[in-house]
């Protein structure tokens, strides 16, 4: 008996691993794709989501029109509201395993070899003109060896990231800046490093409510912060990723969150029909 629970049990692992890798590539296939602007006529703008896991989607469903994560559900949360009229194209930018160091632009980079991640996006015309961007960075430090991220590394490159994304492209652009999910924190890593992302997400904050880069306020997603993500169901089945129930709920979250600023922005481009 014990030799079958064995054998179950390896067999059961197995295809958990292989149906995280076919999402993992359905999710690249996605990205390949990444169709190009839907026009309205001159009223059109873009969302980026930039970051890591969390970004990307990983553990949920996609479409190839659609992406991952919530790029694929806020559209749809967006399409409910009737306040915004305007066309929003959101963009996935996320990475699989990324640190924050694997966004820094190159002359930021202590590494030999230099990370290339934030330049081509800043080099892209289509993103370069991100009204609002989604900065989802950060979950991953905390497994970097070689070196590795202290809180303070995690916090000088994230304001490292914010400040190059500031300067480049629309500068009138909103960032919103999310706290680090802690979800599986206490399975998965030991009690020394679920301290430090405790203080990384304390700094996280401490950075924002500064606003000395004028970065906002995103989604706080870490358990100390928010009960509301201590759902079982709102995770994948490793207890780390978030669920397809999980962005829905994101997305949903996000909505109330920047829709003052989605208005805004559709109203300054309406201005000069009214000939104001």
């Amino acid at each position: 008996m014990e030799a079958i629970r064995v054998c179950f049990s390896f067999v059961k692992v197995f295809f958990q691993v292989c149906y995280f890798y076919l999402k993992l590539g359905f999710i690249h296939l996605a990205r390949w794709y990444e169709p190009a602007l839907r026009k309205k006529g001159s009223y059109n703008h873009t969302i980026i989501v930039l970051g890591d896991d969390h970004a990307m989607g990983v553990g949920g469903y996609s479409t190839i029109p659609g992406g991952s994560g919530i790029t694929n559900k806020l559209g749809k949360e967006f399409a409910k509201e009737a306040s915004i009229r305007q066309n929003w194209q959101i963009y996935n930018r996320g990475e699989y395993r990324t640190s924050t160091e694997d966004w820094l632009l190159p002359a930021d980079s202590k590494r030999k070899e230099k990370p290339t991640l934030l330049a081509k996006v800043l080099q892209d015309p289509k993103y370069l003109k991100a009204e609002i961007i989604i900065v989802m960075l950060g979950s991953q430090d905390v497994l970097q060896k070689n070196p590795s991220l202290t809180p303070d590394d995690t916090l000088r490159n994230l304001e490292n990231i914010c400040q190059a994304l500031r300067k480049t492209g629309n500068l009138d652009k909103s960032i919103y800046l999310c706290s680090l999910p802690t979800a599986g924190d206490d399975t998965f890593i030991s009690e020394e490093q679920q301290a430090d992302n405790l203080t990384r997400n304390r700094l996280i904050q401490e950075y924002i409510a500064a606003n000395d880069d004028g970065v906002l306020q995103g989604l706080q997603l870490d358990l100390a912060s928010n009960f509301e993500y201590k759902r079982r169901n709102l995770y994948w089945q490793d207890g780390r990723h978030f669920s397809d129930i999980g962005y829905g709920k994101m997305a949903k979250d996000w909505v109330p969150l920047i829709r003052p600023d989605m208005v805004k922005r559709e109203f300054s481009l309406f201005l000069p029909d009214l000939g104001l």
